[in-house]
């Protein structure tokens, strides 16, 4: 009997209703020349749909640049809903729930340091993976 009743409780529970997953995809940047520019990724997105009720939870990104970054470099991950100010070249972050978790996303790189660049700054590589959980 009580295992019969745990049972139902697990599968009444909000977890055993759920399924997590995530999805990678990878672009390339831009080139910066000089200070107070704004440059803007390609966009990534989830290579295939994901179910209607998914939500994003975290947000793992990786950016390769073909040398060393301006001082004061801001870079910000961006959807149609807001922008979220990343704290580095790689990491993790939670994504609000107001985040579609499917994308599209771009990172957006600028600095507040004025002039040219005596060596531009390419973005190789913009690499994002979006953990997310959708309804069963």
């Amino acid at each position: 009997m009580m295992t019969h009743a745990l049972a139902g409780l697990m599968l009444a529970s909000p977890l055993a209703l759920a399924a997590d997953g995530s999805w990678s995809s990878q672009s390339f940047g831009g080139t910066m020349t000089r200070g107070g520019q704004v440059v803007k990724s390609r966009p990534v997105q989830s290579p295939s749909p994901l179910a209607s009720g998914a939500t994003a939870s975290r947000a793992y990104w990786k950016i390769s640049t073909n040398g060393p970054t301006p001082i004061g470099m801001r870079i910000r991950l961006c959807s149609a809903a807001r922008c979220l100010m990343l704290p580095g070249m790689a990491g993790e972050i939670a994504l609000p729930a107001d985040i579609p978790p499917g994308g599209p996303f771009r990172f957006e790189y600028a600095t507040v340091r004025g002039g040219i660049y005596s060596s531009p700054v390419s973005v190789l590589s913009n690499t994002l993976t979006v953990a997310y959980t959708s309804p069963r």
